[in-house]
């Protein structure tokens, strides 16, 4: 593994937290220190993170959560319409980027407890992970980690620092568009997470048919009512994939344009688009046999 000593393991430990289980891992010699501040920063975010979550999703404006995290949301939530200059109805909920910026947040407390003792460190959340780097160090084999994440990293290349999360109708959260599946690669978790939404959501054709499901998870259930949510979708026609996925394409070229997204992945029915500097023939788990 480039840049860092084989023989050095990987620690690993996890955490409940809504929306699920929260895993944390960190290579070097200060990955001891880096987990140890892990826990402390899930432990304090989780005593406020289920009333943000609640309060974020009423859609009330200009609400202040407690927690720091969910304080960074409104922030990357901004800037990202702005890129997509979309309107207030077409944005996906901000919930969507709560999780990523819960990761973010645990990951700037193990960078600091770890300092420059770590190689690598990263912390999953649903479908969203920050990760912090070392120059030229390769994502190493992390078992006990989201597997797909994991296998979006890889195709990312060596040395990624930032966010990256997952969208679609595979996703935890739920999605308006067609997207089986959506990688996105971003400079926090936050933003990624928020943006594989929106271009979840943007891959969409006229004249399909769709199946609908009631949401299981109470915070989605509250911040998608009144959306209609894409559970599985019928046959298309591959002119009709390619234009959904024409759709999705066109607003990750609008974010990367703002130096917002670095990298994205979509993929619909076996066929796939790439925007960025990811391998698309990389990604097995998208299930995608023909990419453009």
């Amino acid at each position: 593994m480039p840049g860092m000593d084989d023989t050095i393991p990987l620690i690993e430990k996890c955490f409940e937290i809504w929306p699920g289980l929260m895993r944390f891992a960190a290579v070097g010699e200060g990955a001891h220190a880096a987990l140890a501040a892990a826990m402390d920063a899930a432990r304090e975010t989780s005593g406020a993170l289920l009333s943000d979550a609640e309060l974020l999703s009423s859609g009330l404006p200009d609400v202040l959560p407690r927690g720091a995290a969910a304080r960074r949301v409104a922030e990357h939530v901004r800037r990202i319409a702005d890129a997509a200059r979309l309107e207030p109805a077409r944005l996906p909920p901000v919930a969507a980027a709560l999780p990523g910026a819960v990761c973010d947040h645990i990951a700037d407390a193990m960078a600091e407890a770890g300092g420059d003792g770590c190689a690598f460190l990263t912390v999953s959340l649903g479908d969203a992970m920050a990760v912090k780097t070392a120059r030229g160090v390769a994502t190493p084999p992390m078992p006990h980690m989201p597997p797909v994440l994991c296998e979006f990293l890889t195709a990312l290349g060596p040395g990624f620092t930032g966010g990256a999360a997952m969208g679609g109708t595979r996703a935890d959260f739920p999605t308006e568009g067609f997207a089986d599946m959506v990688g996105v690669a971003a400079g926090s978790a936050a933003e990624a997470g928020y943006m594989a939404a929106a271009l979840s959501d943007a891959v969409y054709a006229g004249g399909v048919s769709v199946r609908e499901e009631p949401l299981r998870d109470r915070i989605a259930a509250m911040s998608w009512e009144g959306r209609k949510t894409v559970f599985q979708t019928g046959t298309m026609e591959p002119d009709a994939i390619w234009d959904a996925l024409s759709s999705g394409v066109r607003r990750a070229a609008a974010l990367r344009e703002a130096r917002l997204l670095r990298a994205a992945a979509l993929g619909l029915k076996g066929r796939g688009r790439t925007v960025g500097p990811v391998d698309g023939d990389k990604l097995l788990r998208f299930g995608v046999s023909e990419w453009r």
